[in-house]
């Protein structure tokens, strides 16, 4: 039986789930993305739209702005999945509604 402890360096390593692999980590990539372009854009429009972007404050604080961002980008990555599974389920029940309007309309002409 397997165990669930973690490998060390003389053991095997146990590799990832399958699941894992293909849907939840390319999920959770994407949505960090999706989320980190939404926040980047935030704040540089922020950034910029102020006259205060000419003092130099985006140039001494990128270290500050960027670790904020990232803390704001891994908040807002919920709601980020959260999106991409409804536009997921909505383009999914309109291609089986696609599908199965072409299947009906081929059925009645055979």
């Amino acid at each position: 039986m397997p165990s669930n402890k973690p490998a060390t360096s003389d053991s095997i390593p146990i590799p990832e789930p399958l699941l894992t692999r293909l849907i939840i980590a390319p999920v959770l990539f994407v949505s960090f993305l999706v989320s980190l372009f939404l926040i980047d854009r935030q704040t540089y429009g922020s950034i910029f739209g102020r006259s205060s972007s000419k003092d130099g404050y985006y140039h001494s604080h990128q270290r500050k702005l960027a670790k904020r961002e990232m803390d704001d980008a891994f908040q807002l990555r919920r709601k980020v999945i959260a999106a991409i599974c409804i536009v997921s389920a909505v383009s999914l029940a309109f291609v089986a509604w696609g599908i199965e309007s072409v299947w009906t309309v081929w059925r009645v002409r055979a």
